[in-house]
């Protein structure tokens, strides 16, 4: 598989992104993130209905122009991206809110940006002055990985269809198989998150087909992929009335193809496939990497919470939770398993469920988590998806999810491929404590797991001065979710640099 490595903000200005759509030839524009520190990198996404000349400016709180970004800079048609640390010609701006006002002829589109106090690094700052003639072609292939290099450290991008052989058509510029696993490209992961899905028709929920190798009923089996909620990436339709497509295989132990979470390319019935379009308010992404939920919400990053998905075993290969894109089916409720109970379950992969942290019963009827709950954020399920039950400062929660996220929203699920890495935080991050005894760091001074009456809390510091000596033994909060130590995001790289933890060995699989 080819792989390009780009010298990101060194060289590009501007590259085909995944759009924000326009409608009617207006101009539609995001940035991602809205707020980001002095020396960060945010994503300003901008789509236009035709190669134009663009003016994109910033103004202050005044509504002066303050700094021009693009000045009759050539844009592409349809979607651009623009690299912004903060800073224009060398100097960084002030800290502030700021509006991005973007001109083509008489038309205008404007966002709101936040710019926070951080290290000054000006980085990214030579990108401003490349033209659209040194930039090259994005990558063709959906398994393609895009290398950037920002100070010196590098970040890979990785498709969920990183092992795919198979280049791409236009048409599926937004789907789940061809867009980076990058939780920071927020537009993106949104137009993602909103674009239809194709998935097999079924009589209900739990029922499975077959993926063959050869276009024929009587082909050898290589994968198994549940109907309805599903989804496979369709790369050739044939005239003889089957298709080409491919997805992670959704084996589960009684399936007669033990292909556990394979990534595999074979064909179906094209008369059993179908469009559906998710719900356009809510979209969910489980990441194996962080493992970590992250709750979008109108094209927003709304949330995230702490997760569990599968770990498997010499004895259960089949408990790995399987990647992909699906849809939320059923609320099943709450269902019991060995001596465990798990509360507001719902269904997206036939006997995979989304669910809260599971519990015992006291005797006297209490629910008791201690068994389960220090275990969010690690691999730990037997294929379902544990989330977190402790309200964060959004006030989301896995009850939350259950009353508030509509069945026929899309949750997608990353593999955590070797290669993949988890971005070390800005050491100018605020996190907070209790000096008075608290045991715990937070992302907020008003966390909902600290008792009122020490709130909002005293105690300040950075992240950069997480590992001082009166910091070194506070634990992560498990309400707000605070970044995790440097010392244990380094150990999860390290161990992607070379491994993909959800992988089955081959000789945990067998030939059906």
């Amino acid at each position: 598989m080819r792989r390009r490595f780009f010298a990101f903000l060194l060289t590009i200005l501007l590259l085909p992104a995944f759009p924000v759509m326009a409608e009617d030839g207006h101009l539609v524009m995001a940035i991602a993130p809205s707020q980001f520190s002095q020396g960060e990198t945010a994503y300003v996404y901008f789509t236009v209905p035709q190669a134009a000349t663009a003016n994109l400016e910033v103004l202050d709180g005044s509504g002066q122009v303050c700094a021009t970004l693009l000045k009759d800079a050539q844009v592409h048609e349809g979607a651009n991206e623009l690299p912004w640390d903060g800073s224009v010609e060398g100097n960084m701006l002030p800290a502030g809110d700021y509006v991005l006002r973007l001109t083509m002829g008489d038309r205008q589109e404007e966002i709101s940006v936040t710019l926070t106090a951080g290290s000054g690094s000006v980085a990214a700052s030579a990108s401003l002055g490349a033209t659209l003639e040194d930039v090259d072609a994005p990558p063709e292939e959906s398994g393609e990985t895009t290398e950037t290099e920002e100070s010196g450290e590098a970040a890979t991008l990785i498709t969920p269809a990183y092992r795919s052989t198979h280049t791409p058509s236009p048409k599926h510029e937004n789907c789940y198989w061809c867009t980076p696993m990058d939780i920071r490209n927020e537009a993106a992961v949104w137009a993602m998150l909103t674009a239809p899905v194709t998935v097999l028709k079924g009589e209900n929920q739990k029922q499975q087909e077959v993926l063959r190798a050869e276009p024929s009923e009587d082909a050898q089996g290589i994968g198994v992929v549940t109907c309805v909620s599903q989804s496979v990436h369709v790369l050739e339709t044939l005239d003889n009335g089957w298709s080409l497509v491919e997805t992670y295989s959704s084996s589960f132990y009684d399936s007669k193809v033990k292909a556990w979470n394979l990534f595999v390319t074979g064909y179906v019935r094209t008369n059993r496939l179908t469009e559906k379009r998710p719900n356009q308010e809510f979209g969910i992404v489980i990441d194996k990497l962080t493992q970590e939920l992250y709750l979008f919400k109108n094209g927003r990053l709304f949330s995230k919470l702490l997760v569990s998905t599968g770990l498997f075993n010499e004895k259960q290969p089949y408990n790995e939770t399987r990647s992909g894109e699906f849809l939320l089916v059923s609320k099943v409720g709450e269902f019991r398993s060995d001596n465990m109970f798990a509360s507001m379950a719902m269904r997206f992969n036939s006997g995979d469920l989304l669910h809260e942290v599971p519990h015992v019963k006291n005797a006297d009827g209490t629910k008791n988590y201690k068994n389960t709950e220090f275990k969010l954020g690690t691999r730990a399920s037997h294929g379902c998806i544990r989330v977190q039950r402790l309200k964060n400062d959004e006030g989301v929660n896995m009850s939350w999810i259950w009353n508030n996220v509509p069945l026929g929203t899309k949750m997608v699920i990353w593999e955590d491929f070797a290669g993949r890495q988890t971005a070390i935080p800005d050491p100018a991050t605020m996190l907070y404590y209790n000096p008075d005894g608290g045991t715990s760091y937070h992302l907020s001074a008003e966390c909902r797991g600290v008792k009122e009456e020490y709130l909002p809390l005293p105690g300040s510091f950075t992240y950069g001065e997480l590992n001082d000596s009166q910091y070194k033994e506070l634990k992560a909060c498990w309400y707000c979710v605070p970044p995790r130590r440097i010392e244990e995001i380094e150990e999860i790289n390290t161990l992607h640099l070379t491994q993909s933890p959800g992988d089955i060995p081959q000789h945990l699989r067998q030939d059906n």
